[in-house]
């Protein structure tokens, strides 16, 4: 349970599970999902007419530009993407990793990222911050003030979650009267 927000889309499998919760004011409904035999898993909701998809790439699958559907602007897509990019805060590049690069350029999305931010994945086992985590927004004219921020642990896991609000989104922190 996360205070305020409610689950909008779940799946779930022996190996790892994705979730998409949605402020509690906000109203939300199921768009699509990857297909039940698919690798990369995903699921898309819309939220105010943002679509968001929510991604598990397993690790060293190559993404193609039809391995999740694309959405009408405006649209994010984030999740674990599973791999090494000098782009996104790692020393080397691993061979998957250009996958998700070549893939946003050819879907006209764009990265959000920010190196001063907190890294989304923090391994106990090597007491290091990762990111696998990644997300990428449809370009447009409101693609700069999309707000992404990497939040603390999760409970009881490693990972870090991403909170994305675009501008018209931000709710106040007290209901007007």
């Amino acid at each position: 349970m996360i205070p305020n927000f409610s689950p909008a889309g779940s799946i779930l499998s022996r190996n790892h599970s994705l979730a998409t919760f949605v402020h509690e004011r906000l109203e939300w409904s199921l768009v699509d999902q990857s297909p039940d035999q698919s690798e990369t898993e995903w699921l898309c909701v819309d939220v105010a007419g943002y679509k968001i998809a929510n991604v598990y790439k397993p690790p060293r699958l190559q993404l193609t530009p039809m391995t999740i559907s694309t959405f009408p602007h405006p649209s994010l897509y984030v999740g674990d993407f599973n791999c090494q990019h000098v782009n996104w805060g790692y020393n080397t590049t691993s061979p998957d990793g250009e996958s998700p690069d070549s893939w946003a350029t050819f879907n006209n999305l764009g990265m959000l990222y920010n190196p001063k931010e907190s890294a989304s994945f923090f391994s106990r086992r090597w007491n290091i911050g990762t990111n696998p985590y990644l997300a990428f927004a449809s370009l447009g004219q409101d693609s700069q003030l999309l707000d992404r921020r990497v939040l603390g642990k999760f409970p009881r896991t490693q990972h870090r979650p991403s909170l994305i609000t675009p501008p018209r989104f931000k709710v106040p922190a007290h209901p007007p009267s």
